[in-house]
């Protein structure tokens, strides 16, 4: 989320700070070998699908500008495959399919035979075809975008743990951004958190209804599973080799466990046999990968947009009336689609604070909104007594 909201911010001339606690970038789950890029579709066209639709085509265009997937931007726009789970999910998308909203290049429903044969493994119920899909090295992605920021870009990183102050008055009323010690790190009228569930460790986003996800990645010799043209995904994903390594995932875990441990590996290695049917897949494959954190709120879209100010709020119905932390914004809760959600969500910041039309319908936009949880929770009591 930090590198796409700095690039999109610096293209419109903004001189901005990056306020980094790691000692380099890309340093959390974007420090992945790979991740994977694919739409999403529903039958019914909801909220979820249709954000992550437009954050898709719009990540696309935005690498291509960036240099390009196997330029710039290390990865293949090789395809994805998505298998369907059971035949009563196979049949949901052939009507999905007959619907006939989405060109070919966008998605695709392929029969069995068809899924087979492209494939080279069993696929009985089928799948959706994403042609535009594929994964990408996501540090490849962030360092790209800082790259683009050229000397508008001012990084600072190593700050570890900070706190956010408000000081001043009137329009000479700033945030400082002070390191644990006190020291004062960076000053400015406008902040953006970027930090994933760090941000509950700051007093002003305290009351963020955020989560952290334990995921965890196995790393696996290319000989050791069937060689794809493709990505390929159901309950879990696998990537094509790349050096030769593929990579399968990911768990869901709600511990905080950063070491990498046996049990996960084994779940992980356990559905990629059930995703390419074959019981021998990965036999012996030695301890390897990458623990990582997804940023998940519960409704499992992002928060994008200012910031409320839970304790100033009131009894409000609307989220034009909710009072918000001034010049506090967020981009945050990415879960597990942060690679695509990210540009977009950035644009959608960067628009709102230069007062642009915005790039999303306002039904979106509204349900991004971080100040939707204000509202939740003014509910939840009146809720409770209605069913009582």
């Amino acid at each position: 989320a930090r590198p796409a909201s700095l690039a999109s911010l610096c293209a419109r001339g903004w001189q901005v700070t990056l306020v980094e606690r790691h000692p380099a970038p890309a340093m959390e789950a974007s420090g992945n070998l790979a991740g994977i890029f694919m739409p999403l579709l529903s039958r019914d066209d909801n909220i979820p699908t249709r954000l992550t639709r437009a954050a898709y085509l719009y990540a696309l265009r935005a690498w291509r500008q960036l240099g390009g997937i196997g330029g710039a931007i290390e990865g293949q726009a090789c395809g994805v495959l998505q298998l369907a789970r059971d035949p009563r999910h196979a049949e949901i998308s052939r009507i999905i399919a007959r619907e006939g909203h989405y060109p070919a290049d966008f998605a695709r429903w392929l029969e069995g035979p068809e899924a087979e044969a492209l494939l080279g493994l069993p696929a009985p119920d089928g799948g959706w075809l994403f042609p535009q899909g594929g994964w990408v090295r996501p540090g490849s992605v962030c360092e790209a975008m800082l790259q683009s920021c050229g000397e508008r870009l001012v990084r600072r990183f190593g700050a570890g743990t900070v706190t956010l102050e408000r000081a001043g008055a009137g329009e000479a009323e700033t945030w400082l951004v002070r390191a644990a010690d006190g020291k004062l790190i960076a000053q400015a009228p406008t902040v953006v958190l970027a930090n994933g569930a760090g941000a509950r460790s700051l007093a002003q986003s305290r009351a963020l209804p955020l989560v952290a996800l334990r995921g965890q990645v196995s790393h696996l010799d290319s000989g050791s599973v069937p060689a794809l043209p493709l990505v390929l995904c159901r309950e879990a994903y696998l990537t094509p080799a790349a050096g030769g390594i593929t990579c399968a995932g990911a768990t869901y875990d709600l511990d905080d466990d950063p070491q990498l441990r046996l049990s996960s590996h084994e779940e992980n290695i356990e559905r990629l046999r059930g995703l390419v049917s074959d019981p021998d897949a990965a036999q012996d494959a030695p301890l390897a990968g990458r623990v990582g954190f997804r940023c998940v709120a519960p409704d499992r879209l992002p928060l994008v947009g200012r910031l409320p100010d839970f304790a100033a709020a009131g009894p409000t119905e609307r989220l034009r009336d909710v009072a918000r932390h001034p010049g506090l914004h967020g981009l945050l809760g990415y879960a597990s689609r942060g690679l695509i959600w990210a540009p977009l969500g950035a644009e959608l910041l960067a628009a709102q604070l230069e007062g642009e039309p915005l790039p999303l319908e306002m039904a979106l936009v509204d349900a991004l909104d971080p100040a939707r949880f204000v509202l939740r929770a003014r509910r939840a009591p009146r809720d409770q007594q209605t069913s009582n």
